[in-house]
């Protein structure tokens, strides 16, 4: 986690996202759609600063997050802490959450590791749980080179692991998980994931 110094990113992130780059456009109207789907308990995995709390109405919520300087200017902005904690390695028991969530940051989890951190996910959910992901992600490998190399921003996709539909969808046929996808711009996509 470290290679993209989010300590240091902390204290402009808030900033940093309202600018509507490539990787942030519609990032209001991203975190509003992941709200809506959000239901009792819910669990935000890599929450940063906190942003989606302006917008989430559930009866209870947990915040993850690595990095120590995101936890303290959630702190600052919130009033209390989230866990220290990544998609690997929930700090939290079995069966808690109602919903698990994770807007921009699933593409820090590499490739190899996608599964494992659905099924981390999902162990902390409750039976008829759902995961809701929003984030960059690309129909298959050759619409993510496509899309990288007609707008120029070939090394911002290779520096990151941005999911593909195809992958993920593999991986819940693999697990017997439901999943559907929405497209939201030309990058960011919202998933649902929820077992059978």
């Amino acid at each position: 986690m470290e290679r993209w110094d989010f300590d240091g990113w902390a204290r402009s992130y808030d900033e940093d996202v309202t600018k509507e780059d490539w990787i942030h456009r519609d990032y209001e109207k991203v975190l509003k759609l992941v709200a809506e789907r959000a239901t009792g308990l819910v669990v935000d995995i890599g929450c940063g600063t906190g942003n989606i709390l302006h917008f989430l109405n559930c009866k209870g919520y947990i915040g993850v997050e690595p990095s120590k300087g995101m936890r303290r200017k959630f702190a600052e902005k919130h009033g209390f802490e989230p866990l220290d904690g990544h998609f690997l390695a929930l700090p939290l028991p079995d069966g808690v959450a109602d919903t698990v969530i994770s807007t921009y940051t699933f593409h820090h989890v590499p490739d190899g590791e996608k599964e494992d951190a659905i099924r981390e996910m999902l162990r902390v959910l409750k039976p008829g749980g759902k995961v809701v992901i929003a984030d960059v992600m690309f129909e298959s490998r050759e619409e993510k080179r496509r899309i990288a190399e007609e707008d120029g921003i070939t090394e911002e996709i290779e520096d990151e692991y941005f999911a593909t539909l195809t992958h993920l969808r593999g991986i819940c046929r693999k697990l017997e998980l439901e999943c559907s996808f929405e497209r939201i711009n030309r990058y960011v996509w919202v998933g649902e994931i929820k077992k059978q």
